[in-house]
């Protein structure tokens, strides 16, 4: 078992470090086959049968839980070695021809939301569509058949139950949740859309809203002036210094915000070696996105860069990463809170900012429950026509805007990780509720709340994010409550 969690280590130190260079625009391709081939040996049906199955929620049984989980998922990935080099590398070569010039694929969602032309846009959507329709779905859909196969081959269940089984997640419990989130909050974000609409697309009646047009809306054009670039990294410093934190943790964490022309532009960390080398990668483009998106990731690097180096490897490398999430989420939330307005960004009136987030939040939580439902169908039925349009159908009615099916397999994560996603949103408003009894509405300046966020992010994701809010913050269950109620305030 020893040298399994070794080579384990070895894995994912690997593995991370290329899609690091992949996805931050350093290579052109990202020889995920070969490493994958370097560690055969771990991602085999015995590797995974040997380690036993979890009996209870005793440390050791974690430890096997977790182990378990990895190698189940690493089998899928040794399985799609080739498909995920091929993604990757055809992601990356993509462009599109628009207005005279070639657009990388990877730009292309943000030249949509940026573009206030709504002929434009739908150009630019339309190129998009033509490029995941022709090139990354046949992939994703070979890739999606073969996972299916490692559930079978392994637990003898559906790709659906094999997540949850594997996960610990109760997914039908949390099924139930989103789906009375998605009828509790359905007046209000109707409401909310339309008055968006009237607001910022003039001329665009309700019902012929489409996916780019609420991309548009969401983009927030009006409030970008209020958050400038050039000092985003140091205020947000001197934010996490008021704390008692350090923005690079003993410069354990490496900030790459240059911008390449390949370079994703959908931020995210590199955890390589925990906690002693962690990659912050943002492509930034000026405004409220940059500085949400930065505190999300920094969520990410500051719990991975204080992990305690004496846990055991699965509690350091692997584990839910709805706790990891639940840290990002509850960071990107601080520009949701008036007194970081007023204090770090000078924002005297921040109420009609506040409406305009709270019409966001609605919409990504929205779309993240019918997203879990969604996939459910998919995992469970496999790809075919009729899940495209179940895939546009549930999107639709949750956004609000009109959802292509090319879509159904692109907007995909591996592994059920919008179940990671969603806890998460439950696991950071209790954060913020927590944080904000303790050290007040400013807590984000008290330099107690730095040294307190620093014990919870040493034990790394020893604990699942259910057991984590229980355990450590107090409360007996995750539930969207608390987050609601952020929301609301922001509507008063």
């Amino acid at each position: 078992m020893d040298v399994l969690r070794e080579r384990t280590e070895s894995f994912v130190e690997a593995i991370e470090r290329a899609h690091y260079q992949a996805l931050a625009g350093l290579a052109d391709a990202p020889g995920l086959s070969a490493i994958y081939d370097r560690y055969r040996s771990i991602f085999t049906a015995g590797s995974f049968e040997g380690v036993e199955p979890p009996r209870n929620g005793a440390p050791d049984d974690r430890r096997r839980a977790y182990l378990r989980e990895f190698l189940a998922l690493g089998i899928e990935g040794y399985r799609n070695r080739e498909r995920q080099d091929a993604f990757l590398t055809a992601e990356a070569a993509a462009v599109a021809q628009f207005d005279g010039a070639s657009i990388p694929y990877r730009e292309l969602p943000v030249r949509m939301r940026r573009e206030p032309d709504r002929r434009a846009r739908a150009a630019i959507e339309a190129a998009r569509l033509g490029i995941v329709t022709e090139r990354l779905n046949p992939i994703l859909q070979d890739a999606l058949l073969a996972s299916h196969g490692v559930a079978e081959d392994l637990l003898g269940v559906s790709y659906d139950r094999y997540c949850a089984t594997l996960s610990g997640v109760d997914f039908d419990a949390l099924e139930e949740r989103t789906s009375a989130l998605l009828e509790a909050t359905r007046d209000v974000h109707e409401d909310l859309l339309r008055y968006y609409v009237r607001r910022t697309l003039p001329g665009v009646k309700r019902d012929e809203l489409k996916n780019h047009d609420l991309a548009r809306m969401l983009y927030g054009d009006e409030f970008q002036g209020r958050f400038p670039a050039a000092d985003m990294v140091q205020r947000i410093a001197g934010m996490t210094s008021a704390m008692g934190l350090d923005l690079t943790a003993g410069g354990r964490i490496e900030l790459d915000l240059e911008d390449r022309p390949t370079k994703s532009p959908r931020a995210f960390c590199s955890a390589i070696r925990v906690p002693d080398e962690v990659k912050l990668v943002l492509r930034p483009y000026g405004g409220y996105d940059d500085y949400a998106t930065f505190l999300h990731e920094l969520g990410h690097a500051l719990h991975f860069a204080h992990v305690d180096p004496e846990q055991p490897m699965e509690f350091r490398l692997l584990g839910d990463n709805g706790v990891t999430e639940g840290f990002a989420i509850g960071f990107d939330h601080i520009v949701q809170l008036p007194e970081f307005l007023r204090l770090v960004m000078g924002v005297d009136r921040p109420e009609d900012f506040l409406r305009f987030v709270a019409f966001r939040e609605l919409v990504m939580l929205r779309r993240y429950c019918a997203k879990f439902a969604y996939e459910r169908s998919l995992h469970r039925l496999g790809p075919g026509p009729g899940l495209a349009a179940e895939y546009a159908e549930r999107l639709t009615e949750a956004t609000g805007a009109q959802t292509a099916t090319a879509l159904y397999l692109d907007d995909v994560d591996p592994h059920f990780y919008c179940i990671r996603y969603l806890r998460a949103w439950m696991l950071a408003g209790t954060l913020h509720q927590v944080l904000r009894d303790r050290f007040d509405v400013d807590w984000f300046r008290n330099p107690a709340a730095g040294p307190f966020l620093a014990e919870l992010w040493a034990i790394g994701q020893s604990e699942p994010a259910e057991m984590l809010a229980r355990e450590r913050l107090g409360v007996e269950e995750l539930t969207f409550g608390p987050l609601l109620e952020m929301v609301e305030g922001h509507l008063a």
